[in-house]
């Protein structure tokens, strides 16, 4: 028994070590848990961090995109704007030419009418009741004075009927001119409506689409349509300057009109009548040159054809590609693109661009374009016939 006693308490004093070294493992686990904690939490946190930053970053990209789409868009609606305004002052212009020459042409083809009841009643009294012969002189002289008066007196009336003829004659013809010259204005008011309802349809478009997708859109619109306003106002100003230009440039412009004169007297001698351009570059000459072959084929709307038919843009743009140089298809496209041009520095080649239409400059203060359904491809001799957008290189 007295044996049993230590060991018993060896025994006790083993689980009570025991004991103390378990509570300190235990409490050294314990201690280690929060450190593991933090260290997630931090780890955690720093993706966090990243993930938001890149966010953030990826926001400030489509944010300045946003920016260079939203000042592309102003500018695209100030152009178009712009144009349109351009293209309601040419249609008005227009509608009062027609007008006026609905009116010249009313004035001439009552006075054609009335000369033609006075011929028609003369040609009529002829027929029915003869006239004056010189047999009838003849026989009825009883002196040679009586010849001589009667002569006299046959002559007037040959003379009072030739005068008819030829006062009817020039007045038919200049009722056909001024009707000739309504119908071309007709037709070019057509186009420029057909002009004017595609930048319509387009700006339709444009605005029910950024409706839906910007807010604030309509605010950038009512700015759009001042800016485009006050542009219009420049680009009329600036070709009511263009058009005092062309006064002040006259004795120039009578030096190349004489040039011209020259090369046609050369050509006439050499070949029927075709026009050339004048001054310039050589390729300016080639391009401009090259387009006039087609002088009085037809205009067709949407037509890229120099033969067939083209539209104004589709004929320039068909010149050009025939040199190798790709302009854009419509004429908007085109009065942005390539070189712009002072007026006073136009040379052969040079694109004329005015709202809604565009025609090619060929030296001489004349141009060569796809005018309109009624004129088809011609040459006309003022550059500033409309108002002008703005003159382009496109070499």
């Amino acid at each position: 028994m007295g044996h049993q006693k230590p060991v018993q308490c060896c025994r006790f004093l083993f689980y009570v070590t025991a004991a103390v070294c378990m509570g300190q493992m235990l409490s050294f686990a314990s201690a280690a848990s929060p450190i593991s904690d933090a260290e997630r939490q931090k780890k955690e946190a720093e993706e966090r961090y990243e993930a938001v930053n890149g966010e953030a970053e990826e926001l400030e990209k489509k944010k300045g995109e946003a920016a260079v789409q939203a000042g592309q868009l102003d500018q695209e609606l100030t152009d178009l704007l712009t144009d349109m305004d351009l293209l309601e002052t040419d249609i008005s212009d227009m509608t009062r030419q027609i007008e006026k020459e609905e009116e010249e042409y009313q004035k001439a083809e009552e006075k054609r009418k009335r000369q033609y009841e006075i011929l028609k009643k003369r040609i009529q009294y002829i027929y029915e009741e003869g006239d004056v012969t010189y047999l009838d002189i003849l026989l009825k002289a009883k002196t040679i004075g009586d010849v001589i008066n009667g002569n006299e007196y046959f002559q007037q009336l040959y003379e009072y009927d030739r005068k008819l003829i030829t006062e009817y004659e020039k007045t038919k013809n200049d009722a056909l001119g001024r009707k000739e010259v309504l119908e071309e204005r007709q037709s070019e008011l057509q186009s420029l409506k057909q002009e004017y309802g595609v930048r319509e349809k387009t700006l339709r478009i444009m605005i029910t689409k950024k409706r839906a997708e910007e807010s604030d859109f309509d605010r950038r619109l009512r700015a759009a349509r001042a800016e485009a306003g006050s542009q219009a106002e420049i680009i009329r100003k600036r070709t009511e300057e263009i058009r005092l230009l062309q006064k002040e440039e006259e004795r120039k412009r009578e030096e190349e009109r004489r040039v011209e004169e020259e090369c046609r007297a050369e050509e006439q001698n050499s070949g029927p009548g075709r026009i050339r351009s004048t001054g310039g570059s050589e390729f300016g000459r080639n391009v401009a040159d090259y387009a006039l072959q087609f002088i009085g084929n037809p205009y067709v709307w949407g037509g890229t054809s120099l033969t067939s038919g083209a539209d104004c843009s589709g004929f320039v743009q068909s010149v050009y590609r025939h040199f190798g140089v790709s302009i854009p298809r419509t004429s908007a496209e085109q009065a942005g693109f390539g070189r712009e041009i002072a007026y006073e520095e136009m040379e052969p080649g040079d694109l004329v661009c005015y709202p809604g239409h565009v025609a090619m400059y060929i030296g001489g203060g004349r141009i060569v374009h796809a005018r309109s359904a009624k004129a088809g491809i011609r040459v006309d001799d003022n550059p500033a016939y409309r108002t002008i957008v703005s003159i382009r290189r496109p070499w």
